[in-house]
């Protein structure tokens, strides 16, 4: 990062805090509305948009010549253009958010020609901020995360989280989902992907997979990922414009063991 990018990362930190505690005051103060996008597990509150436009338009007015990537009313798919791209989730958990006011986030990329400069991801009830840098140690709260050491246990000895939604389609692609779950430690959902690749990053998990994300669920957090010394992988669905097939995890030698019993869903480089 240069010197101009780290007041960009400083920007971005406050205004995600920012962000965060308008959410809690909305949700204080307002009537949760909620509307079904694509089916009754697909929503969208009003706070969604909300939230959205109070970080697209600080970020524009402050870097009017850079581009957005968001959820709701910013998918013009501009990730991969040149120059610098701010990939916004609004809220990651969007159920929770309005059914448990818990375990949801607000999350905040920066990449610049198509590789990731900073991500933040806030996880707003428990006031924790998970912070990573290019070529710096990814943080919460400013405190260093350790590195993940690459572990020799075997799966069963994993903590693995899959949404039964990913259990159900993969499945139904030919894996025997049911078989690598039986075999492991135990298995997780939190109905929110941000903060569960931030419980990879920081060792509480060992496994992410995922067939229902698109880039602004995963963009903040795949830096935290890297930079801890763990993978996150992702490719486009067929047919599926913008979603992905994704994964995270610590240890190579689990994922080798769990793509015995995975489809053939992510291409060969990546593996």
């Amino acid at each position: 990062m240069d010197h101009d990018e780290k007041k960009m990362y400083n920007f971005a930190y406050t205004l995600t805090q920012t962000a965060g505690i308008k959410l809690k005051l909305e949700r204080k103060n307002s009537t949760i509305k909620i509307k079904e996008k694509t089916s009754q597990m697909d929503i969208v509150t009003e706070q969604d948009i909300l939230i959205e436009k109070y970080l697209a338009c600080a970020i524009l007015e402050k870097y009017s010549d850079h581009n957005i990537l968001a959820e709701e009313c910013h998918k013009d798919g501009c990730k991969n253009k040149k120059g610098y791209v701010w990939i916004i989730d609004p809220i990651d958990g969007t159920v929770n958010y309005y059914r448990f006011a818990r375990d949801y986030a607000v999350s905040l990329a920066l990449y610049r020609d198509g590789r990731p400069v900073f991500g933040l991801v806030y996880d707003v009830e428990n006031d924790i901020m998970y912070s990573g840098r290019s070529k710096l140690d990814s943080a919460a709260n400013g405190r260093k995360l350790d590195k993940l050491h690459v572990k020799k246990e075997s799966l069963k000895k994993a903590v693995v989280s899959m949404s039964i939604r990913t259990m159900k389609e993969l499945s139904s692609m030919g894996m025997d989902v049911f078989g690598m779950l039986s075999g492991v430690q135990a298995h997780r959902y939190l109905g929110c992907a941000s903060l569960e690749l931030c419980r990879v990053a920081n060792g509480e998990y060992d496994m992410f997979i995922s067939s229902n994300v698109y880039e602004w669920d995963i963009a903040a957090a795949r830096i935290l990922i890297e930079q801890c010394g763990g993978t996150i992988i992702s490719c486009e669905k067929t047919g599926k414009a913008g979603k992905l097939f994704a994964a995270a995890f610590h240890s190579p030698k689990l994922w080798k063991e769990a793509l015995k019993y995975l489809p053939d869903v992510w291409p060969s480089h990546l593996l």
